[in-house]
């Protein structure tokens, strides 16, 4: 196998790779090619991966609905292990006091010795708390969080410029990623805020269900209020999550397109059982399995963020 010469590894380990949904492909025929661009960076050395420079200005994307359950945390790990996937330099930002996103991509919430509330609150420096690697990629990295950020709402209540706290820890760490993923809690909240002060753009997942578009206009409302504050908010795209053949899973998505026009994504989220199971192993579904129709979507919105020139 020519790319197996090429990257001087074992064929057994490109056909994993190819597999695992690691290195993408595309084919000719019966035959699966690689791109040699791809093939170079998946195979590329541990300490070139990690200082491969950046495409371009760092993006930070916040992934928020203040309705709960509707995949938010799922997309942000999954976003977050397919772009580490390709190389790129990700960190993820688990802004929820849940901390599902810290077990999500193989955290234990109560084992951290420093969390986003130690940096936020007691200001310990932000490199404290990163992780890295995560999920064996050296390019993922993760600052988690626990309960203890159920009080920060509370502890930031009565600070001066209390919503730009997360956005000016993060600013001095910005040129060494390619993307901050931010995984907001399920409410409107100071948090929220803080994380939507902090992007340049947001992703907001919509479950396929009813009462799914409930509270997402007061969303918006905040965001234009956000960007009185943040001038580089930049594009706010919604995501069409847990989709099946319903015919109310047809009538949402016909919603959002109403509502989001070409801000909504074109990749579409199937519902899978096996999305449960990867959260019970700890593991974002790409790479818990990768052949299950949601992770090839998630793979695909990877793709379709990388490939938004518009952001």
């Amino acid at each position: 196998m020519e790319a197996a010469q090429h990257a001087k590894v074992a064929e057994r380990t490109v056909r994993r790779r190819i597999d695992n949904g690691s290195l993408p492909f595309v084919t000719k025929g019966v035959k699966k090619l690689v791109r040699i661009s791809d093939l170079e960076r998946a195979f590329a050395p541990e300490g070139a991966k990690a200082n491969t420079p950046p495409v371009g200005p760092c993006r930070v994307i916040a992934l928020t609905n203040q309705k709960g359950g509707v995949g938010k945390t799922t997309t942000a790990a999954n976003l977050a292990s397919a772009l580490a996937a390709q190389g790129l330099r990700v960190l993820a930002v688990d802004c929820d006091a849940q901390g599902n996103l810290t077990q999500a991509l193989g955290s234990d919430p109560d084992t951290l010795a420093v969390t986003l509330y130690n940096v936020l609150i007691e200001r310990v420096p932000i490199t404290q708390a990163i992780l890295t690697p995560i999920l064996g990629y050296p390019t993922l990295s993760l600052i988690g969080s626990s309960l203890d950020l159920a009080a920060a709402d509370h502890q930031l209540a009565g600070v001066v410029a209390r919503e730009m706290r997360l956005r000016q820890v993060l600013e001095p760490m910005l040129p060494q990623y390619d993307f901050v993923l931010i995984d907001c809690p399920p409410a409107l909240g100071l948090l929220t805020l803080n994380a939507l002060t902090a992007a340049t753009e947001i992703i907001v997942p919509v479950e396929m269900g009813v009462f799914s578009l409930r509270g997402v206009g007061r969303l918006m409302d905040t965001i234009e209020e956000v960007r009185t504050v943040n001038p580089s908010l930049g594009r706010v795209r919604a995501l069409a999550n847990r989709s099946d053949n319903t015919n109310l899973s047809v009538d949402v998505q016909a919603e959002l397109k109403s509502a989001f026009q070409n801000d909504l994504f074109k990749t579409v989220i199937r519902r899978s059982v096996r999305v449960g199971e990867a959260q019970a192993a700890s593991s974002p579904i790409t790479l818990h399995r990768p052949k299950d129709p949601a992770a090839k979507d998630y793979v695909a919105l990877a793709q379709e963020v990388l490939d938004d020139v518009a952001a």
